[in-house]
């Protein structure tokens, strides 16, 4: 039989999936909240956390340089045609 849980309780597995909405600033106020209180007494979420503050972090100093949208498509075109011709 399940226990039925609190309110404010969330697995770790939540407050991973919430941790990720919140750097991309999706989560809602509640869940944000629920975070906060898994957050305080929970060592393996704090680890989360900061490993994932630490890699955003990192990548908005990197200063990635992406394909833009014609870019990619050139690129999917050439993919499909090399496929066809191993086809």
């Amino acid at each position: 039989m399940k226990k039925k849980q609190s309110f404010l309780f969330i697995s770790c597995d939540e407050a991973k999936l919430i941790c990720d909405k919140a750097q991309y600033k999706e989560a809602s106020f509640l869940e944000k909240v629920k975070l906060y209180f898994r957050y305080v007494w929970c060592r393996i979420t704090r680890t989360y956390v900061c490993k994932n503050k630490k890699l955003t972090q990192a990548i908005e100093r990197s200063q990635l340089n992406c394909l833009n949208t014609s870019e990619k498509q050139n690129l999917q075109q050439q993919f499909k045609q090399a496929l066809k011709k191993q086809q």
